[in-house]
């Protein structure tokens, strides 16, 4: 049965924001990271609130990183949880501890067993996780079923918070990196994360269309001070209307007035 989050009408509103390096604004000064810059818009734009968002995104991550420490997400009891990862998931690589990771998540989440935590314990005891491979042939650095069922758990988690989870899709690439192998499936995960929102009844917030020249470091990967502060103005358009402006129970600027019948 589908959890439909109840509004929240009280003054503060608490975000989490779950992502990667471009979230966390690798390279630059943190004020410069797009949930820091959202959270000054929203303070400026609606000063009737306490908007507080806690960036919890760290460079390198993919989702099983998120997974093993969704647990900081919990300690914020966020209204609002916006799930920003997927280029470290989709590029061609190679990690053993994420590998070792997306094993952790299918031992725990996929028996019965794996979800009590003393069980767990004893389980690792009995049955140790095996070494995962140094090297192997790879397509992305998390299949895509591991990362459909991750972010489809971290929806769960969110609505059993009474959170309303909102999918933020990868920011674009830099044009130089358009034909760079390295980076190919990513506009399939892009697709498999808006197909996901529609599925699961989770928001989505599109980022993904093109910035304009300057928006990137020289990487081509992550964000400038203006790509940031792009990112964070197409973020924040999402806070006024629904579903994140009737979760959230916030006051718009926007009417649809235009819609009523004219009384002339």
């Amino acid at each position: 049965m589908m959890i439909t989050p109840l509004p929240h009408t009280q003054t503060e509103k608490t975000i989490v924001v779950l992502g990667d390096s471009i979230a966390h604004g690798y390279g630059l000064s943190k004020g410069y990271a797009w949930p820091q810059l959202l959270r000054e818009q929203l303070q400026a734009s609606y000063p009737q609130y306490d908007w507080r968002i806690h960036n919890e995104s760290v460079p390198g991550d993919t989702v099983a990183d998120a997974y093993v420490r969704f647990d900081v997400v919990r300690a914020h009891h966020p209204q609002l949880l916006l799930i920003a990862l997927g280029v470290n998931d989709c590029r061609r690589a190679h990690s053993p501890i994420v590998d070792r990771r997306i094993e952790i998540f299918h031992r725990n989440e996929r028996t019965w067993w794996g979800r009590h935590a003393l069980l767990r314990r004893l389980g690792y005891l009995l049955n140790p996780l095996p070494e995962a491979e140094a090297q192997k042939d790879v397509d992305s650095q998390v299949p895509m079923e591991d990362f459909l069922s991750i972010l489809g758990w971290m929806v769960r988690q969110a609505q059993i918070m009474d959170a309303l989870p909102a999918f933020v899709t990868m920011a674009p690439l830099s044009p130089e990196l358009a034909d760079d192998p390295h980076f190919a499936p990513c506009a399939r995960y892009n697709t498999a994360i808006r197909d996901l929102a529609r599925d699961a009844q989770a928001a989505l917030i599109e980022v993904s269309y093109p910035l304009a020249s300057g928006a990137w470091q020289v990487d081509g990967v992550h964000l400038s001070v203006r790509g940031q502060a792009e990112i964070a103005q197409r973020v924040f358009k999402n806070f006024n209307r629904p579903p994140i402006a009737t979760h959230l129970g916030i006051q718009t600027r926007e009417s649809n007035a235009y819609m009523a019948p004219s009384l002339d």
